[in-house]
């Protein structure tokens, strides 16, 4: 313990880059849990929170690939079992790792400089893209972040020679395959990126007069000694691998004869080859013929590139553009360093990537693409802040006789202080994007006609549903035994009562995202196909089709009023919503 101010300096001095990295990610855990549950459920929140709930009813689960990974089935099931399913329960996973990611930085402290340490959590804390969906229950987050980490980890198990490091990484990287089936393209992306960096030590080796082939060869003594030392613990990872995604994928089923992962090892042993067997090359299999082996990459290539790079102009523009100063800066006038080149690589991939892989034009995608630059970009600040630097300590340049030349204590005030606006004004574009998508206006999708950021995506459930939403908790309050919601529309029919397990109809599509709020609110739905089935005492809260509004209306009466809602952004899904008079409750 310091006794002294002096004792107390010299031990900040000394861990103040921790010390920064750790105020900063207790920031944007803040920022991340702030409001986290006031904004409407989005589409794919709504669709999967629903099957999760659906799940701890039934205990019914095995993998659909349009679900994603089993991430949220397997966790968010943990938490709304303790806390209770609301939207702020919903996204919190995805919040606190969002807002420990920054604390990832410190895993790089080998690779980079103080400055570079500090300005990439802070990066990891502050973009807005990163932020944004740091805010949603989607997998592309979570993702990015383990294999951010899982990097990270690989990295300290290569300088300290540490084992548990390496098993550390395992962990990531079979949690980050358990989010989503894009971690085949992280995969890629980390293969394509280390063949351009051996490629440039090759060319480094031509310049500097060695062989290539006495390179490659004693590059390959060394990785033969590292494996035979690190045989065992190589086994024990992929063990551990295997472990983590036979959890996460093995089906449940409360049947008897269906596989089921707590029947197989809690006596059933004979099921244990088709447990393992679904979870692990069946799952794959089925991953594969979905996303790959279908049509959903069949689209035009440059539009979906287009709404990517707009998408990272408008969220990470100082990201992206720092990133390239950063690589630029280390490759030709630093030390080019293998994690610098590497990530930038990654970054680069996944946004040429990431458009031909989608399905469908999406601005989540470019998480990945944010997680991997991120690290050039950090690189990129200290670039400008040491040159800033560097410029203010030269002001006082002296003559000769001790005095100092004005013109050049000018010049070097004049760019130190453009290298702080740089830096400050990235900060300020940034913040003030981050701001306004995440909490001022995080429905407004500039698709839908509005001034809204392209961050924010188009099946966003506009705020005004939330008036649908509170009358449906306010009728299950006080409607007792009785229905609560009826739906009205042969387009609208379905018992989602019978559903245990997706898919789900095309009626059930079409409410999304209110049967994730009559879930769980507990209110009790019910449809019928014509008006003219509604019973002499409708529910509360009926809900019917623009085609059928009239046909509702006059079978309600003036007991109701009704109002047109969207349920998303840009208003191609669209119901009428009659509400009770008050005074004729």
């Amino acid at each position: 313990m310091p006794s002294t101010a002096a004792d107390f300096r010299a031990l900040l001095a000394d861990r103040w880059v921790p010390l920064a990295v750790i105020a900063t990610a207790f920031g944007a855990l803040i920022l991340r849990l702030y409001a986290l549950g006031h904004r409407v459920f989005y589409y794919d929140e709504a669709w999967v929170g629903y099957w999760v709930l659906k799940f701890l009813e039934h205990g019914s689960w095995q993998y659909r690939p349009i679900l994603h990974g089993p991430f949220f089935m397997r966790v968010n099931s943990v938490v709304f079992s303790v806390f209770g399913a609301t939207e702020f329960t919903a996204r919190l996973v995805v919040a606190v790792i969002g807002g420990l990611l920054p604390l990832s930085a410190w895993l790089f402290r080998d690779r980079l400089r103080n400055e570079e340490i500090v300005a990439l959590a802070f990066i990891l804390a502050i973009n807005p893209l990163l932020l944004y969906y740091s805010r949603f229950m989607r997998n592309d987050l979570p993702l990015a972040a383990f294999m951010l980490v899982a990097l990270g980890l690989l990295v300290r198990a290569y300088d300290t020679r540490a084992p548990r490091y390496l098993y550390g990484m395992t962990i990531a990287l079979g949690i980050a395959f358990t989010t989503k089936e894009s971690v085949l393209l992280w995969l890629l992306t980390w293969g394509g990126a280390a063949l351009l960096v051996f490629d440039r030590r090759l060319l480094r080796v031509r310049e500097e007069g060695s062989g290539p082939v006495s390179f490659v060869r004693s590059l390959t003594v060394h990785a033969v000694a590292g494996f035979r030392t690190w045989a065992t613990h190589l086994v024990g990872a992929i063990l551990l691998f295997f472990l983590i995604v036979i959890f996460f994928y093995a089906p449940r089923s409360p049947e008897a004869r269906a596989p089921g992962l707590w029947k197989a090892v809690g006596g059933k042993f004979e099921m244990l080859p088709a447990v393992i067997e679904r979870a692990t090359l069946g799952s794959y299999q089925k991953a594969i013929e979905h996303w790959a082996g279908g049509s959903i990459q069949s689209h035009p290539y440059l539009p979906y590139l287009l709404d990517t790079l707009w998408t990272l102009a408008m969220g990470a523009m100082g990201v992206c553009l720092l990133a390239i100063v950063g690589f630029l800066y280390d490759r030709y006038a630093g030390s080019t360093r293998d994690l610098v080149e590497f990530s930038f690589y990654c970054g680069v991939a996944a946004t040429v990537g990431y458009p031909l892989a989608n399905s469908v034009p999406v601005p989540w995608s470019t998480v990945h693409a944010v997680v991997a630059l991120s690290i050039p970009a950090a690189v990129g600040v200290g670039v400008v802040y040491r040159w800033g630097q560097s410029q203010l300590s030269s002001q006082e340049t002296a003559r000769s006789d001790g005095s100092t030349i004005a013109s050049e204590r000018t010049r070097a005030m004049v760019k130190a202080g453009g290298a702080t606006v740089l830096l400050g004004t990235l900060v300020v574009s940034s913040g003030l994007t981050a701001i306004e998508t995440s909490y001022l206006n995080p429905y407004d999708s500039p698709r839908n006609g509005g001034d809204g950021n392209e961050i924010v995506y188009y099946a966003q459930a506009p705020e005004e549903l939330q008036t649908v939403i509170t009358a449906i908790d306010h009728a299950a309050a006080t409607g007792g035994n009785d229905t609560d919601v009826l739906y009205v529309g042969r387009s609208l029919v379905s018992n989602e009562s019978s559903r245990t397990a997706p898919p789900a109809t095309a009626a059930w599509f079409r409410r999304i995202p209110l049967p994730w709020y009559t879930e769980t609110i507990g209110a009790d739905v019910t449809s019928v196909a014509v008006a003219d089935d509604i019973g002499s005492e409708p529910p509360p809260v009926v809900i019917t089709t623009a085609a059928n509004r009239s046909a509702v209306a006059q079978k309600l009466g003036q007991s109701y009023t009704a109002k047109r809602y969207r349920l998303d952004e840009i208003g191609d899904r669209t119901l009428v919503v009659f509400f009770r008079n008050t005074n004729d409750s």
